[in-house]
């Protein structure tokens, strides 16, 4: 139980405010990436918090697991994900310094930089490019001069590179992210985008899924998310119990 938690801190580790499930629309076609790119940051969400409720469901080989998780955003600042499978089973943090957790079962827990991500995906991802994964934001920003543009049966795709990393961002006819592709040598990490609904004005993805490696195996981590609200008071308490033990 505790690594389903861990790898959901890894890899990134997210009714009341109005949510409207019915699809955007758009009539807009563009040609070349600088037209995209202008397009796609209409559809990024402005906030200062995040409330996201729903489950996280992980998979490693034949190992699937499925739990409750509630996932409180302070923009810019920290990413707090509460979880649970009938029981309360730990919490995780993200900050601008990098990764904690702490599971109730094993009594253990975790504090380090963001060198485990680096050693589990093989990129450096930096807090604002994992809070940006988490709302179909790019991780990596597009330089419109750099940057490949095809139009496709359903969308548009944005291909480029940074150094040996290559990226390729595949957004719907409505201009917003589908799927992120990241690739640096034999590691991928991709990200699958879907179900947006608009909240407060403001449109978050609600189904969010992640497939990266660990150890030589395909990690698949899915968020489900059934609520979000949008600038809400939040509370993110974290405090490791001084008896459980260091990873």
């Amino acid at each position: 139980m505790c690594r389903a938690l861990f790898f959901g801190t890894i890899l990134f580790i997210i009714n009341s405010c109005g949510v409207l499930r019915s699809k955007p629309t758009s009539t807009i076609s563009v040609s070349n990436t600088k037209e995209l790119l202008k397009q796609t940051q209409g559809t990024q969400p402005t906030w200062k918090t995040l409330d996201l409720r729903g489950s996280l469901t992980a998979r490693q080989g034949n190992i699937s697991q499925r739990i409750t998780t509630i996932i409180r955003i302070s923009a810019n600042e920290l990413i707090w994900l509460n979880a649970a499978v009938i029981v309360p089973m730990g919490r995780a943090k993200i900050d601008q310094s990098g990764v904690a957790f702490y599971e109730q079962i094993g009594k253990t827990f975790f504090e380090g930089d963001f060198s485990v991500i680096e050693k589990t995906l093989g990129l450096t991802l930096d807090y604002a490019q994992i809070e940006n994964s988490l709302l179909g934001i790019p991780v990596f920003a597009t330089a419109p001069g750099k940057a490949r543009f095809a139009s496709i049966k359903d969308g548009y795709v944005l291909k480029s590179r940074q150094g040996n990393l290559r990226l390729s961002n595949t957004y719907n006819q409505q201009f917003f992210m589908a799927k992120q592709l990241l690739t640096l040598g034999n590691q991928r990490l991709v990200i699958h985008y879907d179900d947006y609904q608009q909240t407060s004005g403001q449109w978050i993805p609600m189904q969010v899924r992640y497939e990266g490696q660990f150890k030589g195996e395909t990690v698949e981590l899915e968020f489900t998310f059934r609520k979000a609200e949008v600038n809400s008071e939040i509370r993110t308490p974290f405090s490791i119990p001084k008896s459980y033990t260091p990873l």
